[in-house]
């Protein structure tokens, strides 16, 4: 999997149909890591109880945000991440991931890191695939920034209201379908570019939306294939984010336009 927190571009995985296997169980014993400071009820537990309504806040802002899990007695080979937002402040909301395994609980080996586009939408779940091959017992995820250091309300904070890790290939189709299969051009542009798709999964969702999140133009199709022409209404100079989708999965690409 490409690193892209400097990258163009990035890959999830739509939760839709997975077939995975949990990793993260309540029962397991998590520990936050570094600073932290959370509001009764909001405290590191929370983002594995299974219950989006809950969530780990920490206002300790300044060594981010993270924990670890002792699997117990199983090891797991982790596979993909989830990541749920929680129900307040897109401002805090990460602006990445990082996760580490570890066999002893002390020593840990990185295994993956990931840029996450901030969202206004709360709630919202996304999976993203990692480059992992090793079974471990521990598990470290840390967050390193939110989207905005504010945290919304003057209180620099982090939260999430759900995380998990998830073994094997979760039911995704072996048709091709990744960010190898799409290109831009030109890129930068003025607006006015074409998207090229030589995969064979179909496409049926094409949407752009600024940095914030905010969409500015949707291309819903049955399918979309080959060369498709996109032209957007008047938007400013600066960057966004051009996001193609299938039934199982998501690409999206960054777009500079001048």
């Amino acid at each position: 999997m490409k690193k892209i927190i400097l990258a163009t571009s990035f890959l999830f995985v739509s939760i839709t149909n997975a077939q995975g296997v949990p990793v993260f169980d309540p029962d397991m014993l998590i520990t936050s890591i570094g600073i932290v400071t959370s509001p009764t009820g909001e405290e590191v537990d929370k983002i594995i109880d299974g219950d989006i309504s809950t969530k780990f806040l920490d206002f300790e802002l300044a060594d981010g945000m993270g924990f670890d899990v002792d699997l117990g007695a199983t090891l797991a080979t982790a596979n993909y991440i989830e990541i749920t937002t929680a129900n307040d402040f897109p401002e805090r909301d990460p602006i990445d991931f990082e996760v580490s395994g570890s066999a002893d609980g002390t020593n840990f080996i990185f295994i993956d890191t990931e840029a996450v586009i901030c969202l206004i939408d709360r709630f919202r779940t996304r999976l993203y695939e990692i480059t992992n091959t090793n079974a471990y017992r521990y598990y470290r995820i840390q967050f390193t920034a939110p989207c905005d250091p504010s945290g919304g309300t003057g209180f620099p904070s982090i939260q999430l209201a759900e995380v998990q890790l998830y073994e094997a290939e979760l039911g995704i189709s072996s048709h091709s379908f990744s960010e190898d299969d799409i290109s831009i051009y030109p890129n930068p542009n003025s607006g006015r570019f074409t998207l090229k798709y030589s995969g064979d999964t179909d496409i049926n969702l094409v949407s752009f939306t600024n940095i914030s999140g905010q969409l500015i133009k949707t291309i819903d199709s049955e399918n979309i294939t080959g060369k498709v022409d996109i032209k957007l209404p008047e938007v400013a100079k600066g960057l966004y984010f051009l996001t193609i989708s299938s039934k199982n999965k998501t690409v999206v690409k960054k777009i500079k336009v001048n």
